[in-house]
């Protein structure tokens, strides 16, 4: 074996090791969705989202609203991504200006396992609720809602914050 040969397998090994380390030190990606809908949940006409973070290893799933402004209502990132480990949302009351800021550890209160489901919040006045929504259909006779938030009308949800899941 030459010298060159003994070299480049030794360069490829070192890449390999460099790889699987990376790996092994990056945030872990599960296949799931953040997502929330002012609109359709009923939460637009009565408040305006300043800040949103889901986690912060993720720059899809954070957003600052810049001085006198609000994001939006509604907005939605699905696939690979670190499973957050907190959920912040700040907002303003429209009637009142009030603005309020909750910061939710989300490590003891989200499955084992994320893939497939989606996290998603509702505001209602000074109150934030959270919810997971998993890949589980409504059976075919749920016809309405049974959370906060308007997925709950398709697929089984449940609510992590301010209560704690009853599963």
């Amino acid at each position: 074996m030459s010298i060159q040969h003994v070299f480049a397998r030794g360069l490829a090994a070192l890449g390999l090791l460099w790889a699987l380390a990376a790996c092994a030190s990056g945030p872990q990606l599960v296949s799931h969705a953040f997502n929330f809908n002012g609109w359709n949940d009923g939460w637009a006409e009565q408040a305006e989202l300043l800040a949103y973070s889901y986690g912060d290893r993720y720059t899809m799933t954070k957003r600052q609203a810049k001085d006198g402004d609000f994001l939006g209502y509604q907005m939605g990132v699905n696939g690979p991504m670190p499973v957050g480990e907190f959920l912040s949302v700040k907002w303003r009351l429209k009637a009142t200006g009030e603005v309020f800021e909750q910061r939710v550890d989300l490590r003891q209160r989200l499955p084992r396992d994320m893939t497939d489901h989606e996290l998603t919040f509702v505001i209602d006045g000074p109150q934030l609720y959270v919810y997971v929504v998993t890949p589980q259909l409504q059976p075919p006779e749920t016809k309405q809602r049974t959370h906060r938030t308007w997925l709950s009308r398709y697929n089984q949800a449940y609510e992590i914050f301010p209560n704690a899941p009853s599963r």
